[in-house]
């Protein structure tokens, strides 16, 4: 076989193998576009056609990017043997196989031209040693990657284009499908249309999707789903949760077509880009943004609502303005009720959920057991119920009537609207039976047309009657007896909220009404909770609740469960109980402590026990018989102040540091000691007689 020569390929290539990189952009090319595969796979005679008679072929990168952005394992593979100096040609079939960024660019041109590797396409080959070679390959380099952002630009241009007209397709929730015309229409299936409905409509009747999940489940109730393949069928199934969640938040049912709800966040981790959706954004930042685009499920502010309400259902785990779903709970003012000293929210805890409930503040410091605030909900929920009540008595019933005065006057209007496009859906009825009867009934290309305009208009005249008819029965006056008998139920309204069996729920519900928020500080010397209450109707009012005082050693005792976390790292169960029971401290039930009712403590309040001896730390045992000293003697040198003790409490353990014990002050005192027997010569009130001290007296005399 003769093979065909290149100045530029020498012995030493030969010596080394030949290798075929091939590549496709998506998994969608490798299965559908075989051809290309092939294609690129013909290099193989080329490279046995130039003398390698056992090419290699590299094809770990089929279905890869080569943006920047994925990580290629094939590409790698080829850098790495080009520096183990295997490579001594590599086959493309253009620059844009290799590479269509920068970066992998210009790492390849360093290494070939360094290991003197060649490039090779169908056109020719290129060493990259020879300026002329580099400068050709470098251009198709950056035209191959320009290419890629030309195309990129176009394809994203054109979309955005489309999307603004509304004809940009896109896979569409249950209950809506693509006409003929590329636009959005309702799904004809009566079935699916009603389930949408049913799932807006008992969302509002439940407070949090969660609990709409629940009711599916309860009644065994399926729903719509679209899968995701061809065409998009619709299966029926009991909901998800993250079905449903998705499908509350999307606009599609409130009318409005959208694009670009979410852009690409490109990052730089661990020395590689990486390309990431962002969260769902604003609605001012879409791309596109079309309002009543099609028929709607639910209308734009029904959207919101339902947005703001999901919003304000969701777990508070930092500092937020969410409210939290409403549960059952016996607390009212759960996620209305902000600290005063640190700001966040604050949280409950139940010991059952039909006893007693705690309102508490973690703080800042979320690792930490101190509480910013702690107090029950009983004194607290009466208070803000008394207010409430008080606020509704009599003046919320009359304002009430008056609302409903209101919106008399506002349906009066909407029936004059109403009435006047019902006259305009007659006139429109009768002139298109007009062109329809004038029309010749044998040119069926002209009736049939006018046939269903007529058939069109007629449904219009039915939707505007209907709507009429909806309206006037929606409408309804008060009478004076009827208003009367409304304002009577004031005087039963506070047995009715204070009754045993009425739902906390709902008068969660009605607070949120009123109150937008309430923050509360504690005040130590008065012992008062004083709240400071915002209004929903803009007014601020204060209210001070006071609590019950509670003996140290309690429960609720913030600075004992501060005493015990310190004591836990020092000593062990046995000697926190002697430090306790020798301060006259108390456990929560008012008994002396012992190790068993400290293992009980720290598990309950997880607190783990981690004594550890501190380097260069001394307790007043170690002190003693590092300074060779007795006790009277240490403890003048405390009083003196020359040594600081730095125990948690009086009993526990000294913590005194090598450095005060090695000051100079101490040990010149000490050397006072030695040669008169008093630490302080002249100060008889700070002597220590020689009988005290371990020296003999032999030893003094030496």
């Amino acid at each position: 076989m003769q093979f065909v020569k290149d100045q530029r390929i020498t012995d030493s290539h030969y010596q080394r193998s030949a290798f075929i990189y091939i590549r496709q952009s998506s998994s969608k090319q490798v299965k559908h576009n075989t051809e290309s595969q092939k294609f690129q796979l013909s290099l193989r005679e080329r490279a046995i056609s130039f003398g390698w008679s056992m090419p290699i072929v590299v094809d770990e990168d089929l279905g890869i990017s080569a943006a920047g952005y994925a990580q290629r394992p094939g590409f790698q593979k080829l850098l790495t043997q080009i520096t183990m100096k295997q490579v001594g040609i590599i086959f493309c079939v253009d620059a844009s196989r290799l590479s269509r960024n920068s970066k992998d660019w210009a790492q390849l041109f360093e290494l070939c031209a360094f290991f003197d590797t060649l490039v090779a396409d169908f056109e020719q080959i290129y060493d990259l040693n020879l300026p002329n070679d580099r400068l050709v390959l470098g251009i198709k380099g950056t035209m191959s990657e320009m290419e890629l952002t030309i195309l990129k630009t176009r394809l994203k241009e054109g979309a955005i284009q489309k999307a603004k007209r509304g004809e940009l397709k896109f896979v569409l929730p249950p209950g809506y499908i693509h006409d003929h015309n590329s636009k959005i229409v309702l799904d004809p299936d009566k079935r699916v249309q009603s389930a949408i409905h049913q799932m807006f409509s008992q969302f509002n009747a439940h407070t949090s999707v969660r609990q709409l999940l629940q009711w599916y489940k309860t009644n065994n109730i399926s729903f719509p789903v679209r899968r995701v393949g061809h065409n998009n069928p619709i299966v029926w199934e009991i909901p998800k949760y993250g079905t449903l969640s998705t499908l509350l938040q999307n606009p599609v049912y409130a009318g409005v077509y959208g694009y670009g709800r979410r852009k690409t966040i490109r990052e730089f981790k661990n020395g590689v880009l990486v390309k990431r959706m962002s969260n769902y954004l604003p609605y001012n930042e879409w791309k596109v943004f079309i309002k009543d685009n099609h028929k709607a499920y639910v209308t734009w502010d029904e959207f919101l609502e339902i947005q703001k309400k999901i919003s304000q259902n969701m777990p508070r785990w930092e500092k937020d303005e969410s409210l939290g779903a409403i549960r059952e709970g016996v607390a009212l003012l759960v996620g209305l009720i902000r600290c005063g000293h640190c700001g966040n929210k604050l949280y409950v805890t139940y010991k059952t959920k039909s006893s007693s409930a705690s309102y508490f503040c973690r703080g800042n410091n979320r690792e930490s057991e101190k509480r910013c605030l702690y107090f029950g909900t009983k004194a607290v929920d009466k208070s803000f119920s008394d207010k409430i009540l008080k606020a509704l008595k009599p003046f919320a019933v009359q304002s009430g009537i008056k609302a409903l005065d209101f919106a008399e006057s506002e349906n009066a209007e909407m029936l004059k609207i109403a009435q006047m496009e019902l006259e305009n859906a007659k006139y429109q009825v009768d002139r298109s039976f007009e062109q329809y009867n004038m029309a010749d009934p044998k040119n069926r290309l002209v009736t049939s047309t006018l046939e269903e305009r007529l058939n069109d208009r007629l449904v219009d005249l039915n939707h505007a009657k209907e709507k009429l008819a909806d309206l006037k029965q929606s409408i309804k006056v008060l009478t004076d007896h009827e208003k009367n008998s409304i304002l009577s139920l004031s005087n039963h309204f506070e047995e009715v909220w204070n009754h045993e069996k009425s739902n906390p729920v709902f008068k969660k519900r009605l607070i949120r009404l009123f109150i937008k928020e309430t923050i509360v500080t504690y005040d130590s010397d008065s012992n008062l909770l004083k709240f400071v209450i915002h209004w929903n109707g803009g007014t601020h009012t204060q209210l001070s609740v006071k609590t019950r005082k509670r003996k140290k050693g309690s429960k609720t005792d913030v600075s004992l469960i501060e005493l015990m976390k310190k004591l836990s790292t020092r000593i062990d169960d046995a000697e926190i109980a002697r430090v306790l029971n020798m301060n006259d401290l108390q456990t929560p039930k008012g008994y002396r402590w012992n190790k068993d009712r400290v293992i009980n403590f720290r598990r309950a309040h997880k607190i783990k026990l981690s004594a550890i001896n501190k380097k260069n730390f001394f307790t007043s045992q170690e002190c003693k018989k590092y300074l060779n000293v007795s006790r009277n003697a240490l403890d003048t040198l405390v009083k003196a102040g020359l040594i600081a003790t730095n125990q948690v409490i009086e009993f526990a353990p000294w913590e005194v540091h090598k450095k005060q014990l090695d000051s100079e002050p101490v040990q010149q005192a000490l050397k006072n000691l030695k040669q008169t027997g008093f630490l302080f010569p002249g100060k008889q009130k700070h002597s220590t007689r020689q009988l005290s001290l371990p020296f003999s007296k032999n030893k003094k005399e030496e």
